[in-house]
C-alpha cells in the first residue's frame, strides 16, 4: 500500500503496515509482537501498569472497586456497538452551510478503504494523547476519591486495550483457534467485506444479536460500499 492511494481529505497514518507482509504475524506470538510495536497499545499498556502499581499504595481494594470493575465490564460492549454504529459510521452532513464530519468518522472511513493497514485498525496516537488525560480527569471529577479514580482508570484502559487487541487481530493473517474468537473474527470480516451496516460489536458479539445487527450472512446481499461507507471523498 502506498500513501498516494489513500483518499484525499482523510488524515493518513504516519506509516502503513500490511500485517500479511510481516514475517511471523500469522502466529499468535508474532501478532503480539507486532501489536506492541504500535504506539497506542504501548500507551495503554504503560498506563495500566503504572496505575495498577499505584492503586495498592492508596489503600486496600474493597467492594466499591469491584463495583467499578463490574460497571466497566457491563458498559464497555454496549459502548463499542453504539460508537461503531453511530459515530464511526457517521456520514458527513450539511448544517447551516457547514459540513459536519467528525474526525472519528473520517478516520474510520480510511480504515474501511484500507482494511489491511494495521495502523488504521488502531486508535490514532494523536487522538489518544488528548483523550487519555481527559479520561483521567473525568474519573477524578466523577468519583469520590483518588482510590476509586485510579481503579476506574485501570479497568477502563484495560477494556480499551482488550478492544484494540481484539480488533487488531481480525486484521492480521492470524487464524483464531477458539470458537468465541472465531465468531468475533468471522463477524468483523463480514462487516468489512459483506455489509458495513451489520456486525458492529467486537468483544461481545452477542450484542449484535440483541440489536438486530447479526443477520444470517446468507440472507444479506454483498454491499457495494463496504470500502467507502457510501461516502465519496472530495
Amino acid at each position: 500500500m502506498t500513501m498516494t492511494d489513500i483518499a484525499p481529505g482523510i488524515l493518513p497514518p504516519a506509516s502503513t503496515t500490511d500485517a500479511r507482509d510481516v514475517e511471523g504475524a500469522s502466529t499468535l506470538w508474532g501478532a503480539v509482537k507486532l501489536f506492541f510495536s504500535l504506539p497506542t497499545p504501548r500507551l495503554f499498556g504503560v498506563t495500566i501498569v503504572v496505575f495498577a502499581c499505584w492503586r495498592p499504595l492508596l489503600g486496600p481494594l474493597d467492594l466499591p472497586d469491584l463495583w467499578i470493575a463490574l460497571g466497566v465490564l457491563v458498559y464497555w460492549p454496549f459502548q463499542e456497538w453504539f460508537l461503531h454504529q453511530h459515530l464511526l459510521h457517521f456520514k458527513p452532513r450539511k448544517l447551516l452551510g457547514f459540513t459536519i464530519d467528525p474526525f472519528p468518522g473520517r478516520y474510520h472511513r480510511l480504515h474501511h478503504r484500507h482494511p489491511w493497514c494495521i495502523e488504521t485498525a488502531i486508535l490514532p496516537l494523536p487522538a489518544m494523547l488528548v483523550a487519555t488525560p481527559t479520561h483521567w480527569a473525568l474519573w477524578w471529577v466523577f468519583t469520590p476519591s483518588l482510590e476509586r479514580a485510579v481503579t476506574g482508570i485501570v479497568c477502563f484502559t484495560l477494556a480499551a486495550l482488550i478492544y484494540e487487541w481484539t480488533h487488531y487481530l481480525t486484521h492480521t493473517p492470524y487464524r483464531p483457534r477458539f470458537s468465541y474468537y472465531r465468531k468475533i473474527w468471522r463477524n468483523h470480516r463480514l462487516h468489512h467485506f459483506k455489509h458495513e451496516d451489520y456486525w458492529h460489536s467486537f468483544t461481545v458479539p452477542y450484542i449484535d444479536t440483541w440489536f438486530f445487527t447479526n443477520p444470517d450472512p446468507r440472507t444479506v446481499e454483498t454491499s457495494d460500499t463496504c470500502l467507502t461507507l457510501g461516502v465519496e471523498e472530495e
